[in-house]
Parts: C-alpha cells; sequence; structure tokens
C-alpha cells in the first residue's frame, strides 16, 4: 500500500548547507533541486550542496518569485547558524585584575554579617531555626 520513501529528516549531521542549521522544526531535504539557484538567491560565490533546511527551501521559493532585475538576496542567511567561528574560540579573554581592588578578610566577613542580617530579617522564624542548625553543624559556610 505503501511505498519507500525518504523519511523526514528533522536532524542534520553537517547542518544545513546554507545556514548551518544542524536542527530544525521542519524537515530537511536534499539539495539538488535548488543548487542552480544558490549564486543569485544567497550571493555565493562558490557550490554548495549536501542538505538543506525548510527556511532556507522557502527563502529560494520567495526568491525565484522576486520581479525581473531585482538585486535583493539573503546573502546575511549564509553560515548565520554555525555557532562561533574558530576565531573566536581560540581568542583568549582578558581577565580583570584585582591589584587595586583588593577586599581584606576583615571586609569579607563584615559583608558577610550584614548578608545574614539582611538575610534573617526577611525570614520567618521557622527559616531562622534551620540556617542556625545548619550553621552549627557547618552545612552552611556563614
Amino acid at each position: 500500500m505503501f511505498g519507500f520513501h525518504k523519511p523526514k529528516m528533522y536532524r542534520s549531521i553537517e547542518g544545513c548547507c546554507i545556514c548551518r542549521a544542524k536542527s530544525s522544526s521542519s524537515r530537511f531535504t536534499d539539495s539538488k533541486r535548488y543548487e542552480k539557484d544558490f549564486q543569485s538567491c544567497f550571493g555565493l560565490h562558490e557550490t554548495r550542496s549536501g542538505d538543506i533546511c525548510n527556511a532556507c527551501v522557502l527563502l529560494v521559493k520567495r526568491w525565484k518569485k522576486l520581479p525581473a532585475g531585482s538585486k535583493k538576496n539573503w546573502n546575511h542567511v549564509v553560515d548565520a547558524r554555525a555557532g562561533p567561528s574558530l576565531k573566536t574560540t581560540l581568542k583568549p579573554k582578558k581577565v580583570k585584575t584585582l591589584s587595586g581592588n583588593r577586599i581584606k578578610s576583615n571586609q569579607i566577613s563584615k559583608l558577610q554579617k550584614e548578608f545574614k542580617r539582611h538575610i534573617t530579617s526577611q525570614m520567618t522564624a521557622q527559616t531562622q531555626r534551620w540556617l542556625l542548625v545548619l550553621t552549627e553543624h557547618q552545612f552552611f559556610p556563614f
């Protein structure tokens, strides 16, 4: 009754050949049917093939309906879902030094006491009792 058909695929290992999305709420299809339009639609300078997500298919279909001579393209979509680039993942993060802003241990204990006072003023009596029990048994760092 039912012939063999390609199952609907909602995830792609390599991702969409245009936007690089690896999962989609709609299915991925083979890009062969749309490849001839990629350069004009997405402003690509190289050929791409593989799976294409339904969102990019719809962009190709919308591009085909544009009036003749239109310069509009969707090049901002190309590799938009690829994730962080190698350049940003290898760049070391700047770390702020605390050389001039060091807090002394007595300042820390003052802040802890003030914080505890602020917290306990907003608690119920039972919660305060639990906090006392936990601090006595050193389950709580105050």
